[in-house]
């Protein structure tokens, strides 16, 4: 195997790695995509806090409603001369009367409780759409800055793709299939001299049978990290 030009591949190939590694990790490109989970779980976030307010919403209708039919029965009772009802009539009027302000007692604790929650949810409504502001913002941000930096590799980056598309046509397919393996498998640099008896990528020391089919073929298969060693 010509090894210079799979090394001369290998020089070009880890320019292009470091690009799309520096993209990969790109802080802007990380924080874009937390900012985009921050936004979908307000959002998710604001529809439950809907959900609670129609609940709390239907509550206090009913509450009102029930409180509208107390009142009534109440303002009945007020309404009625009791210098004409009898005394056992006017007994039960009391029972009745003391029944229902009782009930509307419960009513009007039950319209605080209600609008207790209520500002809450306001509350907390309002910071979860603060959240999803600050998050759409920021996504915005950090996208443009990233999108800048993709923008500016890409030139470099299909300069050397073409570069490398133009080397493969001189070194062996198998080869290039097999360097292709590792590079998708994040093992760089795939290509490795023999170091002493090692590995020059892991260091794993070669047995004397794989050193002597390493001298009689010119490159190796490493079977601890699977790269590819050749003999200088």
């Amino acid at each position: 195997m010509e090894i210079n030009k799979i090394l001369e591949y290998q020089t070009l190939d880890s320019e292009l790695f470091k690009l799309e590694k520096s993209l990969r990790d790109n802080q802007d490109k990380k924080m874009a995509a937390q900012m985009q989970n921050n936004a979908k779980i307000a959002q998710e976030r604001s529809l439950k806090l809907d959900e609670k307010a129609k609940e709390l919403e239907k509550e206090y209708q009913n509450a009102k409603n029930q409180y509208q039919v107390q009142k009534k029965k109440m303002d009945e009772i007020f309404e009625k001369d009791v210098d004409k009802l009898s005394k056992e009539e006017v007994e039960k009027l009391e029972k009745l009367k003391d029944k229902l302000a009782q009930n509307l007692s419960i009513l009007e604790r039950n319209f605080a409780k209600i609008a207790e929650n209520m500002s809450g949810l306001l509350s907390e409504f309002n910071k979860t759409k603060n959240a999803f502001q600050m998050a759409k913002e920021q996504f915005a941000r950090c996208k443009q800055n990233f999108d800048k930096a993709q923008s500016q590799a890409l030139p470099r980056q299909q300069e050397l793709t073409k570069k490398l598309t133009s080397l493969e046509k001189g070194i062996d397919a198998k080869i290039i299939e097999e360097y292709k393996k590792r590079r998708a498998e994040n093992i760089f640099p795939v290509v490795v001299s023999l170091a002493g008896n090692c590995c020059g990528g892991c260091r794993v020391e070669l047995s004397m049978a794989n050193i002597s089919k390493l001298k009689e073929n010119g490159i190796l298969t490493c079977e601890h990290c699977h790269r590819i060693i050749y003999l200088k």
